[in-house]
């Protein structure tokens, strides 16, 4: 089983590689690499028609994307073409082999002081750098790398006596956002500061990047605290259906008793995808094996390819990605789905995505224990379930406002405003910012949006999905088409201009041609 996973990576590199160099156009390459991997599949005679990932083998630690599912999304030509995803992480190794042939772009982050002023991030005292070289410091991976490489990476390798990491969306455009230096763990380093807040990552600024750049989804295999100024890029998120994936912490603390959500720190911020990290059968990994109300899925991060040590290039074995790795093969999964149901929002993928987990079977269903959120990933039905079935509405967000309310010393987090209450809520200790005031008026909005769609929908009308929360990010809408059985035809404001000052240039070039006639013939 091992060789015929081995194979079909040597396939579909082989197809990039011919792609790259030319020698047969795109759609040839794309079709081509499609049959080779669909025979290399074949060789391995052992695939069922539903993914079952025991069916792999699990040292070779590639099976959350050396399966059936993808393999026949790609043949369908579902391979993250045309979606955009944003990663914010440590450094990158920009030629890392698994990543020669991905489309990345790499851009340092923002990095500011207490008076939330730019400021240049050094380590070591030297400027940092958005990547660094295989081999720079002593380092050939690093956190950022690995989960470039679950999301696009080709399974290439520094050797081919060792696989390498593979990603589900290889051609996704990807946005590398650096907020921290390369280290031998998984956080990053920080700037060098005499003083507490002398330089800092601007974590609410990133994802503001994110969104600007189009991207629809943001890994962030990280976690950390946020501040009151780092509200309204993750708001910003929200508003334009940006899917956000965070890992939860991979230690045994508990976490909250219920999904309520906690904009202090950027994992449990409301409307995050918070993941804990599972087995190829299914269960939790043993490092956060335990109740924290805001998990909302779960996805694969043990028994997968883990390096030996970033500092060395001999690379890969199997073990423990934990929720780092959960939640990037998590972001390549929803990536497909996207180019899969192109017209379906952010929100409405969330939708499907708690809906349809492998214990969901179409509704939304918690774990009482609060271990498992709403179930384990599901792919195939990501890539069978149209959502455009559901409401453009973020369910963690609108599960974390309801619950939120429910409990005293919660009820006020999201409902507060800064004009009435500056100082937030809560001890100096233990405060909530009011700026949470602007989460819960975001909810709001979503909702009242969606009621439009159902009026729209009620009155006969069509393309009622453009009055949804993500469709009206920006502003109001400009279709022309009907929207109810009364004939009535909304037309947005700058068309109306447009044809009233088409008319009046038309009326105007008759009136000058008849004057111009007329003084010919007096003239003759």
């Amino acid at each position: 089983m091992l060789d015929a996973i081995l194979e079909y990576q040597e396939m579909f590199e082989d197809g990039v590689r011919m792609q790259a160099s030319g020698e047969v156009s795109g759609y040839m390459v794309s079709r081509w690499s499609r049959v080779k991997a669909g025979c290399a599949f074949a060789l391995a005679c052992v695939l069922p028609c539903a993914w079952t990932p025991g069916a792999f083998a699990a040292d070779d630690g590639r099976w959350p994307v050396a399966n059936d599912v993808v393999a026949a999304a790609w043949k369908q030509g579902i391979d993250g073409s045309g979606v955009k995803v944003a990663v914010l992480d440590s450094q990158a190794v920009e030629d890392y082999p698994a990543l020669k042939h991905a489309s990345i772009t790499y851009k340092l982050g923002r990095f500011h002081n207490v008076d939330d002023k730019t400021v240049e991030c050094k380590v070591d005292g030297k400027p940092l750098t958005a990547t660094i070289k295989s081999g720079e410091g002593g380092y050939y991976s690093s956190h950022g790398t690995d989960m470039l490489a679950w999301i696009v990476g080709d399974g290439s390798n520094y050797t081919s006596k060792w696989p390498g990491i593979m990603g589900s969306v290889p051609k996704a455009d990807v946005l590398h956002i650096t907020d921290g230096a390369v280290n031998a763990g998984p956080a990053v380093t920080p700037c060098d500061q005499k003083l507490a807040g002398d330089a800092t990552s601007d974590s609410g600024a990133d994802v503001k990047t994110a969104v600007d750049w189009g991207a629809r989804i943001l890994n962030r295999s990280q976690g950390g605290a946020l501040v009151n100024t780092d509200y309204a890029g993750y708001v910003d998120a929200l508003r334009h259906g940006v899917v956000m994936v965070e890992g939860r912490a991979n230690d045994m603390n508990p976490g909250l008793d219920d999904l309520t959500g906690d904009p202090r720190s950027m994992e449990t911020f409301p409307g995050v995808v918070m993941v804990n990290s599972v087995d190829e059968s299914g269960n939790l990994a043993p490092t956060s094996d335990v109740m924290d109300g805001n998990v909302a899925v779960l996805s694969y991060g043990m028994n997968v390819l883990d390096p030996v040590n970033p500092l060395s290039n001999v690379y890969d074995i199997t073990g423990n990605g934990g929720t780092s790795t959960a939640a990037a093969v998590l972001s390549s999964y929803l990536a497909l789905a996207m180019q899969k149901w192109p017209d379906a929002t952010g929100n409405q993928i969330i939708q499907s995505l708690i809906r349809n987990t492998k214990s969901g079977k179409g509704k939304p269903v918690i774990d009482p224990e609060r271990k498992r959120g709403f179930g384990e990933v599901d792919l195939n039905a990501l890539l069978t379930v149209d959502p455009a079935q559901y409401k453009d509405v973020n369910p963690i967000l609108e599960y974390q406002m309801k619950a939120a309310s429910q409990y005293p010393d919660l009820k006020d987090w999201y409902t507060q405003d800064c004009k009435t209450n500056p100082d937030g809520v809560g001890t100096a200790a233990d405060n909530v910012p009011c700026e949470a005031g602007l989460i819960g008026r975001e909810y709001e909005r979503q909702q009242a949006a969606w009621k439009k769609v159902e009026q729209c929908r009620s009155d006969g009308g069509s393309d009622c999905i453009q009055y949804s929360a993500t469709n009206t990010a920006n502003g109001a809408t400009t279709s022309t088409k009907t929207l109810g059985r009364k004939g009535t035809f909304l037309v947005s404001t700058w068309l109306a201009y447009m044809v009233a000052g088409g008319v009046t240039a038309l009326i105007a070039g008759v009136v000058i041609a008849l004057i111009f006639v007329h003084r010919r013939r007096r003239a003759d």
